[in-house]
């Protein structure tokens, strides 16, 4: 996935083990990251 042309994202369902690997990608690339879910999870703790 290419983040170069964006500074700021959001995931839907980032707590999912799909999205919160796009999540960490993004967070590599030292892009601004926030994101929702429907419930709280271990992987949510971890991206905080």
């Amino acid at each position: 996935m290419n983040f170069n042309n964006a500074d700021n994202i959001h995931f839907i369902g980032i707590g999912g083990i799909g999205v919160s690997a796009l999540a960490r990608l993004a967070l590599q690339e030292e892009k601004e990251v926030t994101g929702s879910d429907a419930s709280e999870s271990e992987i949510l703790t971890d991206l905080r």
